[in-house]
């Protein structure tokens, strides 16, 4: 797929201390052998009608059965929600390694030992150990799918209690939803809400990385989900799983009631996927489809199905005769009736396979035959360097060490690798017409230069290519970031980059001091 395209939306959104409560007080008496105490008299009478009452106060019949069932749900699905620590080290988001440890959540999958949990839990970590609500603790293998932020976590045990995962496409504005998990470290917590919306796409970056995730088929929840939740379940009233918690949108970093689970369609294909494979592999088809709005679906007369907005004119859907415009139904055997399918469609039939693609073009159908490849280097998401702003959307792990940023004063250097200071992307199509890119050039393209940074300072503009750091040369996203991987603050490099103006062309080396 093409995913370049993605933009940010909406506020910020953070991908996913104790207290202590007193009941209320009144009077007694305390026996202490034959005699008692005298009752304790208030300094302040209570209100007239207080005093007078003799009634007893009861709850609603079906208020006091919602309370049971509620509390019913949560004793029979917490004992197979588990918490995940976790001990490493990861990069910083300025550069750094540094040193990495807390806890997150997760939810058993399968009796075996399979557990699910988000990859920016227990992703790239040296140790983790799974904690059931049994207090029992096991080590934990883990398996990744970093770009869609699941991963599945294996210990070794049997007879586990698991949660069925439910069905995401049925779940509707409204319903009630409870979260599980251990905000804040505060194990076996439970919190609850509705279900606020379904079908998002949020993208979210994740500080401990310095990477985005794209988030293609999220459930908006109400229910409070705080960082340390991430990774656990959101459950519907039949304890069914309808969503992994993962992020939550605030301006403060904790929970403000819109919160995001990855959906439980979408995470239970790929841990199925991670479980039989050991990997996620993503085919090509050189499209980037977008979901239907409703005018669009009733004037066409179709109930959904993915809108291409855009078909990449070397790609292998434009190859087979697909069209901007199109809206494909289906793939082989997987039915499209939203953006979602046809990307998971990409999941499903491996690079090299040659897929049946049915379509409705100005509303008349057609078919193609697509020979699916490996995605393209120049098409793999990049990653860009994380906002200040935006640095805590997830709700990672509690007790994370980002790492520090440069300081202001330029004679003390800090520690560890440095960065440049720039969002980048490797070259394609559209960034060459973008920036008047010639078809033989290759690097990483500047997309926007952070202030005050070695870039900004070396004068280095959105459009530029940088195309060598030191004696490494770069013809990828991929390449610049593997070249800075040992460059220190304090370091001077030659830094080459060109610049482009219609048919000129202007190449400038530097050097460049990381301070």
């Amino acid at each position: 797929m093409n995913d370049r395209n993605a933009v940010w939306k909406g506020p910020a959104v953070w991908t996913l201390a104790l207290g202590l409560v007193l009941g209320g007080l009144g009077t007694a008496s305390v026996q202490t052998g034959k005699h008692s105490s005298p009752p304790v008299v208030a300094k302040y009478p209570a209100p007239k009608a207080v005093v007078e009452s003799t009634s007893t106060s009861t709850a609603p019949t079906s208020l006091r059965s919602l309370d049971e069932q509620y509390a019913a749900l949560a004793e029979r699905v917490s004992p197979a929600v588990v918490t995940i620590k976790v001990e490493g080290t990861a990069q910083g988001m300025f550069g750094d390694q540094v040193k990495s440890g807390g806890e997150g959540s997760g939810v058993i999958f399968r009796p075996d030992g399979y557990i699910v949990t988000n990859d920016h839990v227990a992703g790239g970590m040296a140790k983790v150990t799974v904690v059931l609500q049994d207090g029992r603790e096991f080590p934990g293998k883990v398996i990744r799918a970093p770009e869609m932020d699941i991963a599945v976590v294996k210990i070794e045990a049997n007879d586990l209690p698991s949660l069925p995962f439910g069905n995401s496409d049925t779940v509707k504005p409204g319903q009630a939803a409870m979260a599980i998990g251990a905000p804040f470290g505060l194990e076996n917590s439970v919190t609850i809400g509705h279900v606020s919306a379904t079908k998002r796409i949020n993208q979210i970056p994740d500080p401990r990385s310095g990477s985005v995730r794209i988030y293609w088929d999220v459930v908006q929840t109400d229910a409070p989900i705080n960082m340390g939740n991430s990774g656990g379940p959101l459950v519907n009233i039949d304890g069914e799983v309808i969503g992994i918690n993962s992020s939550i949108q605030s301006a403060t970093g904790n929970g403000s009631g819109i919160g995001f689970a990855i959906s439980s369609n979408q995470a239970r294909m790929l841990a199925e996927s991670l479980i039989e494979k050991g990997k996620i592999t993503r085919s090509f088809m050189g499209v980037r489809p977008e979901d239907m709005k409703p005018y669009q679906r009733k004037e066409l007369g179709l109930e959904g199905g993915a809108y291409l907005a855009q078909v990449t004119s070397d790609g292998p859907g434009a190859m087979a005769g697909l069209k901007t415009g199109d809206v494909v139904t289906k793939v082989e055997d997987v039915a499209v009736a939203t953006q979602t399918d046809l990307r998971n469609a990409m999941l499903k039939y491996a690079p090299g396979t040659k897929v049946t693609v049915e379509y409705v073009r100005s509303g008349k159908p057609g078919s193609a035959e697509v020979a699916l490849t490996k995605v393209p280097e120049s098409e793999r998401p990049t990653i860009p360097q994380v906002p200040d702003d935006l640095r805590s959307r997830i709700p990672m792990p509690k007790e994370f060490d980002f790492g520090q940023k440069a300081p202001e004063n330029d004679d003390v250097p800090p520690m560890g690798r440095a960065r440049l200071g720039v969002q980048i992307e490797s070259v394609t199509n559209d960034n060459r017409k973008q920036y008047s890119i010639p078809s033989g050039a290759s690097g990483a393209v500047v997309t926007s230069v952070e202030p005050g940074t070695p870039a900004a300072k070396a004068g280095i503009q959105p459009g530029d290519v940088i195309e060598q750091i030191g004696d490494r040369k770069v013809a990828s996203a991929s390449a610049l970031r593997e070249a800075m991987s040992d460059v220190k603050w304090g370091d001077k490099k030659a830094v080459r980059y060109s610049r482009f103006n219609g048919n000129s062309r202007q190449s400038v080396t530097l050097d460049v001091v990381f301070r």
